[in-house]
């Protein structure tokens, strides 16, 4: 579909679908069930009668003539290669969580006398390794760049007045944009051993001519996938030795801990941060954040900390650099989601030094654009500084000192701040952010960020130093309808045309090996021709279970609802699959009668659910990338009867409920 009837999220989950459907059938993989037709709990004895079953059509001894015999072995390979991994419990269970590619590793992941639980934790593992291992490549190496940059007098109309009542009406604009400060951090990841990866951080801060840098090695430790620890060490001044950890006992729980040392002469205390989670509800977890911070003492012990008197009396100097100041505090908050397409968090952090609450909303408005929209209220529990005033300062031009702007008054109080933040996908690998952020104390700045494959470069801008409602307006608005604009405009219909020129180049290569599929099922359907013919005489002769139709791929005809009324559905149903049958054709579905035929067994016919019937002997895909069903027509007991179930659901006939009024 064009325009606005397209659905983008169903038409990328019917591409990835294609590309490993494509991926499966290129690689000439199989469903190992499909092949026996059993199911994936199916246990060994009913994994033996059915390779049992399949060998009496397919052994090649069964055969004399030499091209049948060939056709044969092609056959009867792929059906006892299902059979050795079906009844080999390493080999299924490995099978089960990576298809083919963990039979090749089902040796290296424990020895046979573990159990079966180790044994299929080990191969979840190694399952998510590999999802997450092509990823990781890209992500290796990770860099996020800010330069933040200081507007404030191009954009704040209060500044521009009050510079005006002291007489500066012209400014330049190199002086209207300043560099406020810049961060850089890059970081190299390797893994040393097993579960053991080390990485290298380099990374600096400069600020009013002013800067520092450091390089920091980190090792983390992952025992499992349920817990890790790690520890960073700085290779120059400042030696904050970082230690942090993380164990998760279940899927409803975690725990993660930070301790953060920033002397190594223990001449001030460690701040310790834990942070314990538990899923409350549905898809609500809460969680519980301690920080210690680095202000305390044990008795005399850290009583004279730097961190606990005053900067100048401690003799900051002496260490060459201010040391932070971190206050304790408790925080208690909410995580969820509310629909499909939102989320929230929400927590309340009460502190020595000051408390706030802050709440956050997020809507997806689809699979590439989000809007969020927060609140932050902070209050002081300690005195602010006085000040009636902002002071806007800069000694390499005195024409802009004095600037005495109003105040809000709130100093004392604390502050009150909102959020509103876009986040817009440019490709599947680069992410654009637009964040804007206005306070009654904070004044007004706006974030615009962009992410791709691990490297981000942020720019902070200062906009306004108080809450300009016009400055907020604009910097929120017009960037998100440009936002909106693109993406709606440029962006979607760019998506559109890409999909559907990968969903083209999928089936055009599939083509391929249609030739190639039909002819092994033409092969198999020739193999079984005899003896199901036979069979079929003598269950018709008896009033058995006889296939009279059966149509497998993109059919043209729709499947009844499950609470229709039986009688309308079961005529609506033969009145429509009567005049469906003349139009369908080779390209859409392939006739599945005999192999079908092939599969009763005491007058009764089950094929499991839960993946393609296309790995069924006789049977191949003649519609890639279409959604496929199954239709038969059968005739049990001299009634007439029909099914028609999708690609992935289970069939059980004869049932009663398929039964047609005969005309």
């Amino acid at each position: 579909m064009d325009g606005e009837d397209w659905d983008e999220t169903a038409a990328e989950a019917q591409l990835r679908d294609m590309e490993r459907e494509w991926e499966a059938q290129a690689s000439g993989s199989l469903d190992y069930y499909a092949v026996l037709n059993v199911s994936r709990q199916a246990s060994d004895e009913e994994v033996r009668d059915a390779y049992k079953r399949m060998s009496r059509q397919f052994h090649p001894d069964r055969h004399h003539d030499s091209e049948k015999r060939e056709w044969a072995q092609r056959q009867f390979h792929d059906i006892h290669r299902a059979y050795e991994v079906l009844t080999d419990p390493r080999s299924r269970m490995a099978y089960d969580q990576l298809g083919e590619e963990g039979l090749g590793v089902s040796k290296a992941v424990g020895h046979k006398v573990r159990s079966a639980r180790d044994l299929q934790a080990a191969f979840e593992r190694e399952a998510r390794r590999r999802r997450t291992e092509e990823v990781e490549q890209w992500t290796q190496s990770q860099s996020k760049i800010t330069v933040e940059l200081d507007s404030r007098r191009l954009t704040s109309l209060i500044i521009r007045d009050a510079l005006v009542r002291q007489g500066v009406r012209h400014v330049a604009l190199s002086d209207m944009v300043g560099l406020g400060g810049m961060f850089m951090k890059h970081s190299f990841a390797a893994d040393l051993a097993t579960g053991l990866s080390g990485s290298l951080t380099g990374q600096m801060f400069s600020r009013s001519k002013h800067g520092s840098g450091n390089v920091v090695g980190t090792l983390k430790y992952s025992p499992g996938t349920q817990s890790w620890a790690s520890i960073s060490v700085p290779a120059l001044p400042p030696y904050a030795i970082t230690l942090k950890s993380m164990h998760q006992p279940s899927l409803e729980t975690f725990c993660s801990t930070q301790v953060v040392q920033h002397t190594p002469d223990l001449s001030t205390p460690p701040s310790a941060t834990v942070t314990c989670g538990r899923l409350l509800f549905g898809t609500t977890t809460g969680t519980m954040t301690m920080r210690t911070g680095n202000q305390y003492a044990l008795g005399s012990f850290w009583a004279a900390s730097p961190t606990r008197v005053p900067q100048k009396a401690a003799g900051a100097k002496s260490l060459g650099r201010m040391l932070p100041r971190e206050p304790s505090g408790v925080t208690l908050g909410l995580v969820g989601k509310h629909g499909d397409n939102n989320s929230f968090s929400a927590d309340v952090t009460a502190g020595v030094q000051h408390s706030y609450v802050t709440a956050r909303y997020t809507h997806q408005i689809d699979h590439h654009l989000s809007i969020t929209g927060g609140a932050v209220l902070v209050g002081l529990s300690a005195p602010a500084p006085d000040g009636s005033y902002f002071r806007i300062s800069d000694k390499d031009d005195t024409s802009f000192s004095g600037a005495q702007l109003p105040s809000t008054g709130l100093q004392r109080l604390g502050d009150i701040s909102a959020s509103v933040e876009m986040r817009a996908e440019i490709d599947s690998w680069t992410r654009l952010d637009w964040k804007v952020e206005f306070g009654l104390v904070s004044g007004v700045k706006a974030t615009v960020a962009m992410r791709r494959l691990g490297h981000t470069v942020q720019l902070p801008i200062l906009l306004s130093p108080l809450p300009e409602p016009l400055v907020a307006v604009c910097a929120t608005l017009l960037p998100m309808a440009a936002a909106l604009g693109l993406h709606y405009a440029v962006l979607r219909p760019r998506r559109q045309r890409f999909i559907q020129q990968q969903m083209s180049d999928l089936k055009e290569e599939q083509r391929s090996l249609l030739f190639q599929q039909k002819r092994r099922a033409e092969e198999a359907v020739r193999l079984m021709a005899a003896s199901v013919d036979r069979s079929r005489e003598d269950a018709r002769a008896a009033g058995g279970l006889v296939i009279e139709t059966a149509l497998y791929g993109d059919l043209p005809f729709g499947i009844a609802a499950q609470d229709s009324n039986p009688l309308h559905a079961m005529l609506e149903h033969s009145n429509a699959s009567r005049s469906a049958l003349g139009s369908t054709d080779e390209f859409r579905a392939c006739d599945v009668a005999l192999p079908l035929q092939a599969l009763v067994t005491n007058d009764q016919l089950v094929i499991a659910g839960g993946a393609s019937k296309r790995s069924l002997p006789g049977f191949y895909d003649p519609a890639f990338g279409s959604p496929k069903s199954l239709f038969v027509r059968y005739r049990f007991r001299d009634r007439l009867h029909e099914a028609l179930v999708k690609d992935d659901e289970p069939l059980a006939i004869p049932l009663r409920s398929h039964s047609l009024a005969e005309e």
